[in-house]
């Protein structure tokens, strides 16, 4: 907040003498925008319209707000009370921005900072039975910004059950963007082609991506999925992890002594050019043995194949009791099978 005392005041004379009102004038808001929401996206990474769109809910309440120039036919009571107090709020400099976060450390959560207050239009996109909208003092509200790359991937990992890993696929546009993102589904994304994680590696000349660059390479069948998907696009694709690693670590250094980091027009084209290639990749069907592996975790108890070596073991002692398991279950239809044949052959000769 560039102003917080001031802020302080505004939202004490205005907001807070009536908070009900205002709660109920964001609700009213909310209620606007869901009907419309859920047609358009009814499941989002198989969970149902709200869970999982707050960013979509976000911003479709920001663009009703009063001051975007739309205005509130049809409220009254408590909505349209509350309508006047945010109204006269803002007209008298108060401030209204978007905000995303790391949420008590679980999960990323879009909101609302009005004046010194947390606003949250999409409390039930996480858990669906909260109330919708969530006011409280921002100060109260443990929501705190992305500090690093490092920050964003311990809370992705958690949140998304994703797997991620350094961008060590696309060199040129591993300082603007460098994860390589998994889904538990097995789609593979470059991360994170956002308006704030791109600020961060702008921000920081490139710094905050190189800390995570240089982690270990990206596994080599992720390297060789996406590098055989990308192949014909217009960027240099890698020969081995190791030497996309590197090449990463040296387009940090040569972005950086071009001064790319004080460019939006640069940042702009590299956010593009990975909003391109994401879309292709999404189109694109999991590896073989991505498909495997989800296919076998799922059928035989969610165990994990690969996290440890005696892990791997028990694993394997699983697939082999399923395939016991599975074989008896063929031999039964099979034995099924012929005696219906015979059966049907019998009833066809009595009446031949």
């Amino acid at each position: 907040m560039v102003n917080n005392k001031a802020q302080a005041a505004l939202t004490e004379r205005y907001l807070l003498p009536c908070l009900a009102e205002v709660a109920a004038f964001f609700l009213a808001l909310r209620h606007q925008v869901d009907p419309a929401l859920y047609q358009q996206r009814p499941v989002k990474l198989g969970k149902p319209y709200p869970l999982g769109q707050c960013l979509e809910i976000t911003r479709a309440v920001q663009r009703l707000l009063p001051d975007a120039g739309v205005a509130t036919a049809g409220f009254s009571g408590a909505a349209l009370a509350g309508a006047h107090a945010y109204r006269a709020f803002r007209k008298a400099g108060g401030s209204t921005r978007q905000v995303w976060g790391d949420l008590r450390g679980e999960f990323f959560q879009n909101a609302f900072q009005v004046g010194t207050l947390y606003v949250d239009v999409a409390n039930d996109t996480v858990t669906p039975t909260k109330p919708k909208v969530e006011i409280l003092p921002f100060a109260e509200s443990a929501l705190i910004p992305i500090a690093d790359f490092k920050h964003f991937k311990r809370i992705a990992e958690r949140y998304w059950q994703a797997r991620i890993f350094p961008n060590h696929i696309l060199p040129e546009l591993a300082p603007t963007c460098p994860f390589i993102h998994v889904s538990p589904g097995g789609k593979v994304q470059v991360a994170e082609a956002t308006g704030y994680m791109v600020a961060m590696a702008q921000a920081s000349a490139f710094r905050a991506s190189e800390e995570v660059l240089c982690d270990t390479p990206v596994p080599d069948d992720i390297f060789a999925h996406v590098r055989l998907h990308l192949a014909g696009t217009p960027w240099a694709l890698p020969r081995s992890a190791e030497e996309g690693k590197a090449a990463a670590l040296r387009a940090c250094r040569e972005q950086r002594a071009k001064r790319w980091h004080l460019s939006p027009a640069q940042a702009n084209a590299h956010l593009q050019a990975v909003i391109a290639l994401n879309h292709r990749l999404l189109h694109v069907l999991p590896s073989r043995r991505q498909q495997i592996i989800r296919l076998t975790t799922v059928d035989v108890g969610g165990a994990q194949p690969f996290a440890s070596p005696v892990g791997s073991l028990s694993y394997g002692q699983r697939l082999d009791e399923e395939i016991v398991r599975l074989k008896q279950r063929l031999a039964i239809c099979q034995t099924a099978r012929i005696a219906y044949a015979q059966a049907l052959s019998n009833e066809l000769l009595k009446h031949s």
